[in-house]
């Protein structure tokens, strides 16, 4: 904190009122290393500037870009009553099918246990009911365990625990399309942005509310709404919102969550059409200039994980704009980067990801050439 005093500053505020004002002792004494006076005003000099500390950081944790972690959390409840989201568990939907229904009627109850390839487990949220001459049934799962890991792929879920003690032993699962919602705790960054959101959705029935209230959804990190237009140019009274995870993808079960928040957001009579969204992996390569004397090596991977976490905070449908990469690029120029129109060689301009994707990258689409 450059704007508070130093501890060397409370010690010379210390001696040169003992220069100044001491009568009873010689003044000199407070330039002794090991005097009495010395150690007094060098320990009062600790002190003051730990306190001095401890009052700014109180202060600092009463404003919303100072407060962090359980000072956040204190801000936004007693102001907004808001919270943190909690981590959250990926959901999916899947399909149970059988080859031939001999075994007539019957059903999988909530709760089974399904086991993806891998061994991560889900639990199914809801019954998948069979009637006599039904081959296949639905239902809608979500993983044990919180967090993006636990997250899988489409075709995952294929083992049914207990199936011996089920109704129809030949059963078989399987998921057609990717879990979704699976995110880590909210960070104080991305909670202080949806604090920050607070005022300008207040009123509720706009695009900006009706985006506002998808993300209070645990697992829902980004999201677009667009006002659809019909052909005489007037508002259809629909609403096309576009989500996704911190992963950039989304699922039907994650869908139906925001569906039931979004009745306290949008207007009475105006239909939201949600829609899932896809990841599109996108490649950045950059050709980098740098100082004489600069650690090469160590700086390239700092901007190269900078770039990936730039790009994956991207919102649904949001453009990947050349510009806003130069900006990630010129954070670096005070650690030795000389940054010029030649640093980013991929993209040759903004990228606009196809309706209903979201545009992602990875580490190893980050190149450096």
């Amino acid at each position: 904190m450059p704007e508070l005093l130093s501890r060397a500053d409370f010690h010379q505020l210390g001696r040169l009122y003992v220069l100044t004002r001491a009568k009873r002792i010689e003044p000199a004494q407070v330039d002794v290393a090991g005097s009495d006076i010395n150690l007094f005003v060098g320990s009062q000099a600790y002190c003051a500037h730990a306190i001095s500390r401890q009052l700014a950081a109180r202060i600092n944790a009463l404003l919303l870009d100072g407060a962090e972690d359980e000072d956040l959390d204190r801000y936004a409840f007693d102001r907004y009553q808001l919270t943190r989201k909690g981590s959250s568990a990926a959901l999916g939907e899947l399909t149970f099918s059988r080859s031939t229904y001999a075994a007539g009627a019957g059903q999988v109850d909530a709760g089974q246990k399904i086991r993806s390839l891998t061994g991560i487990e889900y639990i199914t949220l809801t019954a998948a009911v069979f009637s006599a001459t039904a081959l296949s049934s639905t239902a809608y799962v979500r993983a044990v365990q919180a967090g993006r890991d636990y997250q899988v792929g489409r075709n995952n879920l294929r083992t049914i625990d207990g199936l011996a003690s089920l109704w129809d032993p030949t059963l078989k699962v399987n998921n057609d399309e990717p879990t979704a919602g699976g995110n880590p705790r909210e960070d104080n960054d991305v909670f202080r942005e949806r604090i920050r959101q607070f005022w300008q959705v207040a009123r509720r029935g706009t695009l900006s509310a009706i985006r506002y209230g998808a993300t209070q959804v645990a697992g829902v990190e980004s999201c677009t709404a667009l006002e659809v237009i019909d052909q005489d140019g007037h508002p259809a009274r629909l609403v096309e919102l576009f989500i996704a995870d911190g992963s950039g993808v989304a699922s039907q079960a994650l869908a139906n969550e925001v569906d039931v928040e979004l009745d306290e957001w949008r207007c009475a009579g105006i239909r939201v059409l949600i829609n899932l969204s896809t990841p599109q992996i996108v490649s950045v390569q950059l050709h980098l200039t740098f100082a004489a004397g600069v650690d090469t090596a160590t700086l390239t991977d700092q901007i190269r994980n900078a770039v990936v976490t730039f790009v994956n905070s991207l919102p649904a449908g949001r453009s990947l704009l050349r510009n806003s990469l130069g900006s990630v690029l010129a954070r670096f120029q005070p650690s030795g980067l000389v940054p010029d129109d030649g640093s980013i060689v991929l993209p040759t301009g903004d990228l606009a990801p196809t309706t209903g994707q979201t545009i992602r990258t990875t580490l190893s689409n980050v190149t450096v050439v």
